[in-house]
C-alpha cells in the first residue's frame, strides 16, 4: 500500500519524554514529505502549543489541535474547520465549575484564558508555550466562541465525582476527554481527531486506506481506528495495542521514525 497521509499525536507519541523530536525523526519526517506524503500533527494541544514544532518541522500542511475542534494551517495560519461549542452549554459547564471549585480554563481560537490565581496558569506556560489573558469574570467570553473548555482539580476524588456528573449531562452533546493527570477538556460533539483526519484525507483526496494514524492514547483510539494504518505507541495503554494494526516502539525509542521507515520509506 503505498500511503499518502500521516497523522501523529504529539505528546507521549511524536515528542520524546523529554518534549523533544529527535534529529534522527526530525531527518525522516523530512524524507517522508520530500517524497509527497502528507505528514501532519494531531493532537489535544492548542494551535499555538503546537505551532513551535510544526515550524520545527518546516509543515506548512492543516494540522489538527484541540482533539479535532480546530484544523490551522501552520504557515498561512487559514483555518479549514472550526467547531465552537454551543454558548448555552459553554455557559452552564463553566458555572457548574466555579460553582464546584474547580480550576476552569477557556480556548478560543488563539487564546487562553483564566482567573488570577488559578492553579492552571504554570501548566499553560510549559506545555502551551502561551501566557493565558487573566480575567476578572468570565461573562465576556461566553459570545458563542469558545472551543474548548479545560477544568482541573488536585483532589482526584472530587475530579472524578464532577466529570462523572457532567459528563451524564452532555455526553450526548460533548467530547471529554482526560489530560494530563487532573484535568478533563470539554469540546463539540464531532470534534475528534477521526472526524478531522478524515477532512484531511477529502480535502486532499486520498483513500481512507491511504492514511497512517499514530498515538498512544484514549484520544488517539478513533483515528487509529480510522486510518488504513492504526499504529500505537509501546508506551501506549493495551486497549489501544489491540485496537492498532500494529505496535511501535514507544516515544523514547523514535517509535514514529521506524513507522515512517518500515512502511513509507521502506
Amino acid at each position: 500500500m503505498e500511503y499518502k497521509l500521516v497523522a501523529v499525536d504529539m505528546d507521549g507519541t511524536l515528542l520524546t519524554p523529554q518534549l523533544e523530536i529527535s534529529k534522527e525523526t526530525i531527518e525522516t519526517i523530512n524524507r517522508v514529505i520530500q517524497k509527497g506524503v502528507i505528514f501532519t500533527l494531531s493532537t489535544g494541544r492548542m494551535y499555538l502549543a503546537a505551532m513551535p514544532f510544526a515550524s520545527m518541522l518546516n509543515l506548512d500542511v492543516p494540522i489538527i489541535t484541540c482533539n479535532g475542534a480546530l484544523i490551522k494551517c501552520s504557515k498561512t495560519g487559514k483555518v479549514y474547520d472550526v467547531k465552537i461549542i454551543d454558548k448555552e452549554h459553554s455557559s452552564e459547564i463553566i458555572r457548574y465549575c466555579e460553582e464546584a471549585g474547580l480550576s476552569v480554563s477557556i480556548y478560543r481560537e488563539d487564546d487562553i484564558y483564566i482567573k488570577k490565581n488559578s492553579e492552571n496558569l504554570d501548566i499553560h506556560i510549559q506545555l502551551d508555550h502561551a501566557k493565558p489573558q487573566i480575567v476578572n469574570d468570565f461573562d465576556s467570553l461566553l459570545d458563542g466562541s469558545i472551543i474548548k473548555i479545560m477544568f482541573n482539580s488536585s483532589n482526584k476524588h472530587n475530579l472524578e465525582q464532577h466529570t462523572r456528573k457532567l459528563y451524564e449531562l452532555y455526553k450526548e452533546k460533548l467530547n471529554f476527554y482526560f489530560s494530563l493527570p487532573h484535568f478533563v477538556e470539554i469540546v463539540h460533539k464531532e470534534a475528534n481527531k477521526r472526524n478531522a483526519l478524515q477532512s484531511l484525507a477529502i480535502k486532499f483526496n486520498i483513500k481512507r486506506e491511504e492514511t497512517i494514524a499514530i498515538g498512544d492514547n484514549f484520544n488517539d483510539m478513533d483515528m487509529i481506528e480510522y486510518a488504513g494504518l492504526g499504529v500505537a505507541m509501546a508506551n501506549a495503554p493495551d486497549y489501544l495495542k489491540q485496537a492498532a494494526d500494529f505496535v511501535t516502539h514507544s516515544n523514547d525509542e523514535d517509535g514514529v521514525r521506524r513507522v515512517l521507515e518500515k512502511f513509507i520509506l521502506k
